[in-house]
């Protein structure tokens, strides 16, 4: 990202970024908020990644989709519009929506959503599928993660799931919590919230997330891919059945 680019998203001049790179002044809080915000690292004690932005760019991308317009999805639109990806009335520009995709899975990370809780690494997302599914407890595999399932040369490295019921579900699977801190792989499970998912479709036995409960949608997948920007529309083209695994 560039420093107009960046300037333009946080709605100051090009010069009082680079001031600021330079250490010739420090931003005001604001400022340093609104800065961290649209680079995805949010600033709080949780670190919640901002799930007022997968709105937002759902919103411009279908404005048939009824989520509600709140004033963190509106300053969304309002950053997003003055770096060219979306027009004056929010909808996603032709050619721009790869872009404003990445933006977004990168505000809003996947493992950083708000309630996503870390267990130990261990089992498969088919072995916390099939027990969700024994208990009948409502799960999706995540986009990211059903999109590895499907690429041989990826492996799954880290099984993430949105989740009915947290805790319960992590007893069902037989999870074990992850120490806060530590680092390695890991399994991560999140509570539905309306906007992050909005559908779910069967695969070869398995629940992943989609956008109706008939389509799997490539954007859900890009949106939700944690594993390298270099892989999330490969992912999603794999899911989705563009590309052979």
């Amino acid at each position: 990202m560039s420093a107009r680019q960046l300037a333009a998203l946080v709605d100051v001049a090009p010069t009082t970024v680079t001031r600021i790179e330079a250490g010739a002044v420090s931003p005001s809080f604001d400022l340093a908020q609104e800065i961290l915000a649209v680079l995805g690292a949010p600033i709080g004690v949780t670190g919640a990644a901002d799930v007022g932005a997968i709105a937002a760019a759902r919103l411009a991308l279908d404005p048939k989709l009824g989520l509600a317009v709140t004033p963190g999805v509106e300053a969304w639109l309002q950053r997003w519009a003055r770096i060219g990806l979306i027009d004056v009335k929010g909808r996603a520009i032709n050619g721009k929506e790869a872009d404003l995709l990445f933006r977004v899975g990168r505000v809003a990370r996947l493992t950083r959503r708000p309630g996503a809780v870390d267990f130990k690494a261990g089992p498969t997302a088919y072995d916390i599928a099939e027990a969700l599914d024994t208990a009948s407890i409502e799960y999706a595999v995540t986009g990211d993660a059903g999109a590895n399932l499907y690429r041989s040369s990826a492996g799954e490295a880290w099984p993430v799931l949105y989740v009915d019921e947290v805790e319960r579900a992590a007893g069902v699977a037989g999870l074990v919590r992850k120490e806060r801190g530590s680092f390695g792989m890991r399994v991560t499970l999140i509570p539905f919230d309306g906007v992050s998912e909005l559908g779910r479709t069967r695969i070869d036995g398995i629940t992943v997330v989609a956008r109706d409960q008939a389509v799997v949608a490539r954007d859900q997948a890009v949106i939700d891919a944690y594993g390298g920007i270099d892989r999330m529309v490969e992912q999603a083209d794999v899911l989705v059945g563009r590309r052979v695994a």
